[in-house]
């Protein structure tokens, strides 16, 4: 069965303007959107003069992503997480992939996989972004896809209404692997749509390291700018 979403006007994937059938983004979002583009801090995927990381200890090996959440990258994603814009995950993830390439270009990946959500949260938006975006992007690296490799094992507050202290202990054990016996010796690509504190991904890539991963390395449509991390906590 052909997806509604494609035979309806493409439109970009920041502001929701028709845009045309070849293009990712309209022109004025093109020139909006907030780049990560300088070298980056590898601990916390910000630009090396915004880091303030502090090098701090976490179970992935690096983390990057090609945007700051703030603009019309914000509302987009607002957009596709809650707002059933789920064709989203197609400039997404070319801007994701493209991002690997530059930022991970001498790591080999085995496979990618996703954050995961509950069934009952699924059922409830109608999809999960993180595994369209992972899926967009193994298909632009040849990188095999491990859709639902991880598995959420319970509902938790939504994060982004927390503050750092309790975004840390709100997902504690609330990952698992479905087949650990896929996960030794590999090196990981995990992906997620927006990494804030970062917590999210580190919990998840905890449960990866647990079960012997080599490394795992991790991917995001954009990373929070610091002075909003700092409102937060």
């Amino acid at each position: 069965m052909i997806p509604l979403f494609s035979l309806l006007p493409k439109r970009c994937a920041f502001c929701g303007k028709v845009i045309e059938a070849d293009s990712l983004m309209c022109r004025n979002c093109e020139k909006s959107v907030s780049r990560i583009e300088k070298e980056i801090c590898k601990k916390c995927g910000r630009e090396k003069e915004l880091c303030s990381c502090k090098k701090s200890a976490n179970y992935y090996n690096g983390i990057a992503a090609p945007f700051y959440f703030e603009g019309v990258v914000r509302s987009g994603m607002h957009r596709f997480k809650f707002r059933k814009s789920p064709r989203n995950a197609e400039a997404y993830s070319v801007e994701m992939a493209s991002t690997v390439k530059q930022r991970f270009k001498d790591i080999t990946f085995d496979f990618i996989t996703e954050i995961p959500m509950t069934k009952k949260s699924i059922k409830k938006r109608g999809y999960n972004q993180c595994a369209l975006l992972a899926k967009g992007i193994s298909e632009k690296l040849d990188v095999e896809h491990k859709e639902n490799f991880l598995v959420k094992l319970y509902e938790t507050k939504n994060q982004h209404g927390l503050n750092y202290s309790n975004r840390k202990g709100n997902l504690t054990g609330v990952y698992d692997v479905v087949s650990p016996e896929d996960v030794a010796g590999k090196t990981i690509l995990l992906c997620d749509d927006v990494s804030t504190t970062g917590e999210t991904l580190n919990e998840a890539a905890k449960m990866l390291w647990l079960y012997g991963a080599k490394e795992i390395y991790c991917i995001a449509v954009a990373r929070l700018v610091p002075f909003l991390v700092l409102t937060l906590c």
